[in-house]
């Protein structure tokens, strides 16, 4: 790791309350493989206190656990043992369950592991049959049926739940560097500019990192050629303001977006906007919202609460996007 390439990645404290404060607060922006919008409202279901709950949130997420990942609140009190008696989590589940179902050896329950994963029909049938009549078949075998997504053994999930944890470590102790590194390799879920503005919050001034040949004096006009700007606070008139009740009122720019297709084939757009210096607020809007690259997303939508995560609820009528030098 190039923040401190001498610390082996096991060498971390197993637990450490202020980087667990991190997690559970959802701070993961600039976190390889922990900042995805998911995994931030993962970590604010989870509560994590230690690297143990970063190995099992990095093979949570992934698609063969996603009977976990539809009922969040069935995180809150989890303990690893109760989740695997419901949930195959880690590839080495569903091996272990397969054992456990039919009595059969390691290797074996690993053939029929991979049956399921590679959809081979002959083999998943021969599973079913010697389940013989159990009284779960029907859910066991739309159980294993989910192995066919992509899903991590748990020695995977170890190493990315370490890396997790000692990047969330650096960048409560080792904050400027940490931003310094993740400028340099910037491939994350955000835009630039949340990066490049969450760097300077830790105390860079831009030109320190290389960026002197674009910084000028206007905030906007920076974003506008550029995608950042080194001027103190946030772009002007941005906000969240609470009109009544659980409405609001919302003016950002796009950190990032994503389109999901809904169980009633329904496209849902999940946007996360910047509103403030080190402010931002979740969207989900009931149909895709078009916008240019350095738009301003205006709107209202309703707060709602679930598993320690704010967002608000948007229908696509209640947004827009306009240029922002027509805003700002």
């Amino acid at each position: 790791m190039e923040i401190d390439p001498h610390t082996r990645l096991d060498a971390y404290p197993k637990q450490d309350e202020r980087v667990a404060d991190l997690l559970c607060r959802g701070d993961v922006l600039g976190i390889t493989q922990g900042e995805s919008p998911t995994m931030k409202r993962l970590f604010r279901a989870l509560q994590p206190t230690g690297v143990e709950d970063c190995v099992f949130a990095s093979a949570l997420v992934r698609p063969v656990a996603m009977e976990g990942r539809r009922k969040a609140s069935w995180f809150r009190d989890w303990s690893e043992k109760g989740i695997q008696k419901n949930a195959i989590v880690y590839e080495d589940d569903a091996i272990h369950k397969i054992m456990k179902l039919i009595g059969i050896s390691p290797y074996e329950a690993d053939m029929y592991r991979r049956a399921f994963a590679k959809k081979n029909e002959e083999k998943m049938m021969q599973f079913m049959a010697r389940l013989g009549d159990h009284p779960d078949k029907h859910d066991i075998y739309e159980q294993m049926q989910s192995l066919s997504g992509f899903g991590l053994c748990r020695a995977h999930a170890v190493n990315l739940g370490r890396l997790i944890w000692a990047l969330a470590y650096h960048k409560v102790y080792n904050p400027k560097e940490f931003w310094r590194a993740c400028l340099k390799h910037c491939q994350g879920s955000y835009a630039r500019w949340v990066y490049r503005n969450e760097a300077k919050r830790a105390g860079w001034d831009l030109r320190e990192l290389g960026f002197d040949n674009w910084i000028t004096e206007d905030p906007v006009e920076s974003f506008k050629q550029n995608g950042a700007w080194n001027s103190p606070g946030f772009l002007p008139n941005m906000g969240l303001q609470n009109l009544f009740l659980d409405k609001f009122q919302f003016a950002g720019i796009v950190a990032a977006s994503r389109v999901f297709k809904s169980d009633v084939k329904n496209y849902i757009h999940f946007i996360t906007l910047g509103v403030g210096e080190g402010r931002y607020v979740d969207l989900v809007v009931d149909k895709p919202v078009k916008y240019a690259r350095h738009s301003v997303i205006v709107g209202e939508g309703q707060m709602w609460t679930k598993d320690n995560s704010n967002y608000l609820k948007v229908k696509r009528k209640n947004v827009h996007a306009m240029p922002i030098d027509q805003y700002a």
